[in-house]
């Protein structure tokens, strides 16, 4: 399974938040570069509040689902307040050595009448590659939690799992249950994706490398980055390092959070890890900030709380012959070095993918726009990221850039009549104030009404101080 790729080709997202229905596709996906390992980058860009974030927050929860892990309590505030449920659906290129498919996996989340939320639909579909087009799309996987009869349809392909092991009926209303108990995915939960993966071949065969190449897409090489990430540094409290390592046969992936504030402690193996990713990444960091290298301070082995032994360190920034602890440094370059260990793997593979939100935070826009430049010449992944900072519209291609729009029923556009001589962020900007595109881009402010507004509140606060 490790020679399978896995690309993302489209998302739409449907009540979810202010958008009621949004859909992005990848340029690779626009050009019907279906097999491309080369890079595949969009921006969203647009206002404050027109629906930039909710693509990636739409793609948090996606994974938390494809990993088999239990969607969180506060889920339920994602779906749109005049709206029952939320629906997200995402298309994958995925290419086995032996066959290719373009799939797609669905799931609606529904409001409950206690005011909790439920996966109350699942859909797994496909068509399969024949070498020279792409099949009609199948139905290969239809759940739903309501459903009376068969656990999930097409109904012929319950009966085959039943008969070909009589306990698979008990075990799939099981694996029902725990689904719905602990608000885990149906077909990728442990004990779903396990009864679908174990099934003989001549039955699975359409469905179970999918299942399977999904699920280990999303555990390893997904990474899916919130607002929340930036937040800690912006704070110079923490950062979280994310990172993917290869060790022998063994992928260690994850999100390594160090203090910033003071130093940490921790365990000798996540002292490893550090080290390791520190190491690996020194090279880029200094062709990219020169003369900057970051290193470890080890304070010596201290015990833990729960009696284990670990080690006392202090991230540190290195120039020259200056060392000082890395908080001192700016927050864009803390921000650069909490992702840049999966900025390399997305640079050297063609199944990583990175979705983050805002990228820009703290980065100083020419050195935005040089890593925008040289990941879409060079990198062989993919990357998914909103911005404030307009850079990145006259450094990428506008296959590479789309925009949110004020309309909730169609959220996300590219722009229109684009010349090849065009400057997209004067476009843009254009469009802002012009229009001429299919949909608004901008909810028209009055800058004297701004102005007036700003004078009735400051004439009250003062009055009030007054008093």
């Amino acid at each position: 399974m490790n020679d399978t790729s896995v690309r993302i080709s489209k998302i739409e997202i449907s009540g979810f938040k202010n958008t009621q229905y949004g859909q992005i596709e990848m340029p690779s996906a626009i050009e019907k570069n279906f097999f491309s390992s080369s890079a595949d980058i969009l921006g969203i860009y647009g206002q404050n509040g027109s629906g930039k974030t909710a693509v990636i927050e739409a793609m948090a929860l996606l994974q938390i689902l494809l990993t088999g892990k239990s969607l969180p309590k506060e889920t339920g505030h994602y779906i749109s307040e005049d709206m029952d449920s939320l629906k997200i659906s995402v298309t994958f290129m995925i290419q086995a050595p032996d066959k290719a498919s373009l799939a797609e996996y669905s799931v609606i989340l529904g409001k409950l009448p206690e005011g909790e939320i439920e996966i109350s639909k699942e859909t797994l579909t496909a068509s399969l590659w024949t070498g020279e087009k792409f099949e009609n799309r199948k139905n290969l996987i239809d759940y739903s939690s309501s459903s009376k009869g068969p656990v999930f349809t097409p109904k012929y392909r319950f009966d085959q799992l039943v008969r070909c092991n009589e306990e698979n009926k008990i075990n799939l209303n099981v694996a029902k249950r725990l689904a719905q108990k602990n608000m885990v995915s149906f077909l990728f939960g442990s004990e779903g994706r396990n009864i679908f993966l174990s099934a003989p071949h001549d039955i699975s065969e359409e469905y179970a490398y999918i299942i399977k190449a999904l699920h280990q897409y999303a555990s390893y090489n997904l990474f899916v980055i919130t607002s929340a990430h930036s937040g800690s540094i912006s704070m110079n409290f923490m950062l979280p390092f994310a990172f993917r390592l290869q060790v022998g046969k063994k992928v260690e992936k994850g999100e390594l959070p160090i203090r910033l504030d003071g130093p940490s402690i921790i365990t000798k193996e996540q002292y490893r890890i550090v080290n390791q990713i520190i190491e690996d990444m020194n090279a880029v960091i200094s062709a990219m900030i020169p003369g900057l290298s970051i290193g470890i301070h080890n304070f010596g082995e201290q015990l833990r709380e729960n009696g284990s032994e670990g080690y006392k360190i202090e991230l540190i920034s290195k120039r020259d012959d200056i060392i000082i602890p890395l908080k001192y440094e700016s927050e864009g370059i803390i921000k650069i070095i909490s992702v840049l260990n999966v900025l390399m793997c997305i640079y050297n593979h063609p199944s990583m993918c990175l979705i983050i939100d805002e990228l820009d935070a703290g980065i100083y826009e020419y050195l935005l726009g040089e890593l925008l430049s040289v990941m879409e010449k060079g990198a062989k992944g993919q990357l998914i990221f909103t911005s404030h900072n307009l850079r990145a519209l006259e450094m990428l291609h506008r296959k590479s850039i789309v925009f949110s729009t004020t309309n909730p029923l169609n959220r996300y556009i590219r722009l229109q009549n684009v010349k090849s001589s065009n400057n997209l962020r004067d476009l843009y900007l254009r469009s802002i104030t012009l229009g001429g595109q299919r949909e608004a881009v901008y909810a028209e402010t009055d800058t004297v009404e701004i102005g007036r507004a700003f004078r009735r509140a400051g004439k009250g606060a003062f009055h009030d101080i007054q008093k």
